[in-house]
Order: C-alpha cells, then sequence, then structure tokens
C-alpha cells in the first residue's frame, strides 16, 4: 500500500528459493509465473469487506515484467528458467523429505516462504510483479540421487552471497529496459472485481 501511495507501479522480488528439480541448479535464477500456496494464518487481503473484492490471479505475474527480465538474464548470459512454479510454505523451518518429496511430485519447481502474500497484495494494489528467485539449494534433497545434500542455512548464505553480484547486475538490466508504457493488465486488476455490498 505505501508503495501504491507513493506513486510505484512496478515492483521487482529477487528472493532465495530451493530447488525442487534436478535441472534447477543452486546458483540458477528462475523467473517464475506461477505460485501454489501452503501457507496459513498469514494476513492476505487489503480487501476483507465491506465489499466483496475478488482479484484475478490466473497469471499472478506480471507477464511484460517477466519477458523484460527473460531477455535482460540472456544478455547477461546468466543461467536462468523462463517459467516456473514456486510453493510457498509456512516456514520458518526447512521442509522434511517426505514434504519435499511431495512438492517435487507435483511437478513444481522450487521452494520458498515469502512470495505468498506479497504477490496477492501487490496485484490487489494493481502493481505490476516480477518474482525473480535464485536457487540456492536442493530444498531437502532430491529422491532417487543420493549425492545431493538437504538444505542448510549455511550452503543458502553461500551461494546467495556468490551471486549477489549477478543478480545486481540482472536488476539493474532489467529497470534499463523496462518501456515506460505498460502493455500488461496489471494496472487494471480491480475493474471488474469487486461487487457491492
Amino acid at each position: 500500500m505505501a508503495f501504491k501511495q507513493l506513486g510505484i507501479t512496478r515492483v521487482i522480488a529477487p528472493n532465495a528459493v530451493g530447488s525442487l528439480k534436478a535441472e534447477i541448479r543452486p546458483g540458477d535464477l528462475v523467473l517464475c509465473d506461477q505460485f501454489v500456496n501452503f501457507t496459513s494464518g498469514r494476513e492476505d487481503t487489503f480487501y476483507d469487506g465491506p465489499s466483496t473484492t475478488h482479484v484475478g490471479m490466473a497469471q499472478p505475474y506480471c507477464p511484460q515484467m517477466r519477458k523484460v527480465a527473460v531477455e535482460a538474464a540472456a544478455k547477461l548470459g546468466l543461467a536462468c528458467h523462463r517459467t516456473g512454479t514456486v510453493v510457498v510454505i509456512q516456514g520458518p523451518r526447512f521442509s522434511t523429505t517426505s514434504e519435499s518429496r511431495f512438492f517435487s511430485r507435483q511437478g513444481w519447481d522450487v521452494i520458498n516462504m515469502t512470495q505468498y502474500p506479497e504477490v496477492v497484495l501487490a496485484r490487489e494494489q494493481e502493481l505490476c510483479y516480477l518474482n525473480v528467485s535464485l536457487a540456492t539449494d536442493y530444498d531437502a534433497g532430491l529422491e532417487g540421487n543420493t549425492s545431493v545434500q538437504p538444505v542448510s542455512h549455511e550452503e543458502v548464505i553461500r551461494v546467495f552471497n556468490s551471486k549477489m553480484g549477478d543478480l545486481r547486475k540482472l536488476i539493474l538490466e532489467i529497470v534499463k529496459a523496462l518501456p515506460e508504457k505498460h502493455s500488461c493488465q496489471c494496472g487494471s486488476a480491480l475493474m471488474h472485481a469487486r461487487m457491492s455490498a
């Protein structure tokens, strides 16, 4: 809401994630286009009355910003996955091996604790929102791959710090490349979302 009041229209949200797939290696970037929420008890809307407000979330992340980010990552030669589904867990603990296997078997790509409700709240304020995920580890290990060690806090920090320079370069390149004109529908998310009380 503070961003909206300041006149900000676009948000770039970098974050650390655990990988749920062998092909998403620690150090890779993932530009998520979907999320699955496994959190509970978080305040996740600005609109809890009196009017009913149903904001569409079919495309939770701004497609225009994602396209710019894909091109910027390619220009910089960064290992980047163009799409991905992030499963958001409650935290602050990491997953059990069984939980990690379940998430992986669903076909989800990465795991995180902070994407929800951030992305939803941004949409409710009609802000464009880009997720830039940095894979710092394999979540609780990959099934059938005994060479992969489960996530640890130390490994997350080590990989995150080693890739901080690349992440900064990418964000600066995205900011430079973003066109002034919005071609997405993020800024009109409330147009048909409200029902009178």
